[in-house]
């Protein structure tokens, strides 16, 4: 089913306006939601990084799935698949990269404090933001603010120019949404869900969101596949701590392939453990082997998550180098046709392109945006600043196309950047 297609399903269903503001809870969602490229913000202050950086999915469509891992799904809840030793899938890092940052065309009546750029679709041919004025469209080297998305948030577009996200309504309360073709169509709420939106959609219709139930129980992960209604994402209970924390989405992968952390049942001392966990297209899902138990982001074949493995092994118990600032622990990267592991470093990924190309923070001690390529990290330069803090940051699906919202130095506005690589 095309996207039009969806799109012509949802205007024909009713959807009940949200009976509450969600800016709170739905606020520190979105800034930890990332798609199926995968998109995450982030803030100047390790804290929010952490926080911000969040789970990562992506959601099963009705192709053949490519993206199974190479050791099946285990039923076993007390399995860890950091426990055992990953093989590297790189043991030689690659040569930097010549990136060139590139001015995107400006749109009358916006200024650098009001434009934040959300996404950048695979073909790196669609770029979406918003701005004081509504929604922002760049499309080979036109920008546009379509007059009928005024209220409209983006965060996911595709390669025929579809953008998912949500609609502000005049009281504040959110409604998930599509754009295209120059009009909102609201999609459909989950039952006893007072609030929504869209952080993700893919080529093939299926649409991933969040929904805020009604008398403040929590947010849950939602999918709209194809021209269905909302399937809430569900685990099992021995599976969940506790409600509502239960995982956010974040992407869809090319694939259909969705990845989060779930925790395992609680140990004797009460502490829980996150183990990582794949969803299907019916909302249900199983534990995975990974060397990650939590997978952030994914697309394509790779995930990456916070984790231990090749040279951060050493690190497991210590206490981390200084370049590591304050993140808790190294990050990784997995492939899962292949079952091999990168270890990352200090390096935080904050999108993730379909050849495990990864745009960033080389550390979270200075938060200079980087470009994480076969082991090797290369910084990106801020055109007009010496250095810089990346919000908002995405990839295209080859890896030769960073976008990012971007802070000129410590305390400047914000901007705007597009680099080739």
């Amino acid at each position: 089913m095309s996207p039009e297609e969806v799109l012509r399903s949802y205007a024909g269903q009713d959807v009940t306006p949200t009976r509450m503001s969600a800016d709170d809870v739905l606020d520190a969602a979105k800034a930890r939601i990332r798609r199926g490229r995968t998109r995450v913000a982030v803030v100047a202050g390790v804290a929010a990084l952490l926080v911000l950086a969040g789970v990562a999915f992506a959601l099963p469509s009705r192709r053949p799935d490519r993206g199974l891992p190479a050791v099946p799904p285990s039923g076993n809840p007390s399995v860890s698949g950091s426990a055992r030793a990953w093989p590297p899938a790189v043991t030689t890092p690659g040569a930097p990269l010549s990136c060139t940052a590139q001015a995107l065309p400006e749109m009358a009546g916006t200024t650098p404090d009001g434009r934040v750029l959300r996404a950048i679709d695979p073909s790196g041919r669609w770029i979406v933001g918003n701005s004081k004025i509504g929604l922002l469209v760049w499309h080979d080297g036109q920008v546009s603010n379509p007059p009928a998305a005024r209220n409209f948030v983006p965060a996911a577009v595709d390669a025929q120019g579809t953008i998912g996200g949500y609609e502000n309504l005049a009281d504040h309360r959110r409604v998930a949404a599509l754009f295209q073709g120059g009009r909102v169509v609201r999609l459909p709420l989950p039952n006893d869900a007072v609030s929504s939106e869209v952080t993700d959609l893919d080529a093939h219709g299926n649409l991933l969101g969040t929904a805020e139930l009604d008398g403040h129980q929590g947010t849950i992960p939602v999918l709209w596949p194809g021209a269905k209604g909302p399937v809430p994402l569900v685990t099992p209970p021995r599976l969940r701590w506790e409600f509502p924390d239960v995982p956010r989405p974040s992407g869809i992968n090319g694939d259909g392939v969705m990845v989060g952390h779930v925790y395992l049942p609680p140990a004797a001392d009460g502490g829980r453990t996150p183990a990582a966990y794949r969803w299907n297209l019916d909302g249900g899902g199983a534990l995975l082997d990974a060397p990650t138990g939590e997978p952030r982001l994914i697309a394509g074949d790779w995930v990456v998550g916070a984790g231990y493995v090749g040279a951060d092994l050493g690190l497991r118990g210590h206490r981390l180098p200084a370049d590591y600032g304050q993140s808790g622990r190294p990050s990784v990267r997995w492939n899962m046709r292949t079952g091999t592991a990168d270890a990352m470093g200090p390096f935080t990924a904050l999108a993730l392109s379909e050849n495990g190309r990864a745009v960033g923070v080389r550390d979270t001690k200075d938060y200079q945006p980087a470009v994480w390529s076969d082991g090797t990290v290369t910084p990106l330069p801020l055109p007009g600043a010496a250095a810089g803090f990346m919000y908002y940051a995405d990839i295209s699906a080859d890896g030769r196309t960073v976008v990012a919202t971007v802070r000129d130095g410590d305390h400047g506005p914000y901007a705007i950047v597009r680099w080739a690589c």
